[in-house]
């Protein structure tokens, strides 16, 4: 269930999934949800909720994202993207999905997995683009300016590209596994969990 809470204290609850929620983003307009019934649900401000997608194996929707004019989410080892036309595409991967994120502009998802990302125009016929480094990427940023994409990884590091030139680098030295970041409001510097 979802608790929303307005300024004078008051509580809704909007109940969205018949298990649980295993993942969760949100843009100005709406919440998006992934449940373990294989179930996508917008749901807006007033608690008013909507079945985006029905995954048709009723697996577990692992990952959510929310870009400007899209939602991806993931099942497995594959990644679908819902436009606001309202279809839906899929990629398939070699392994399960460890993150989602749309580019800051356009209609560019990257796709985190074991051995690097994938970069996919949903839109386009193009062959999805891969950044590839050894090892299980658990998360995917893009960088503000949408010139640098940046994964937390099973070991305790981040790995990095530069897109222009797909040059990469590593950021190592973390005391603990890396599970959360996000860039300061310039874009200059990345902020991270993983160490004191």
């Amino acid at each position: 269930a979802l608790l929303f809470v307005a300024p004078d204290g008051a509580e809704q609850r909007v109940t969205v999934h018949t298990g649980g929620v295993l993942s969760v983003a949100a843009d100005s307009a709406r919440i998006v949800t992934g449940g373990d019934d294989g179930k996508v649900v917008a749901t807006n401000a007033k608690g008013e909720s909507e079945t985006l997608a029905t995954d048709a194996k009723h697996r577990w929707i692992d990952r959510i994202a929310v870009g400007p004019d899209a939602v991806a989410w993931s099942a497995g080892k594959q990644a679908f993207v819902r436009t606001a036309k309202g279809e839906t595409k899929s990629l398939d991967l070699p392994s399960s999905v460890g993150g989602l994120a749309f580019s800051p502009k356009g209609l560019r998802l990257a796709v985190a997995h074991y051995g690097g990302v994938t970069l996919w125009f949903p839109n386009a016929q193009a062959a999805p683009e891969m950044f590839a480094w050894k090892g299980s990427h658990l998360d995917v940023m893009f960088s503000p300016d949408g010139k640098f994409l940046v994964t937390t990884m099973q070991e305790s590091t981040l790995h990095g590209w530069r897109l222009a030139d797909a040059k990469d680098m590593r950021m190592s030295g973390y005391s603990a596994k890396v599970r959360s970041m996000a860039w300061t409001a310039d874009g200059k510097s990345l902020a991270t969990s993983g160490s004191e």
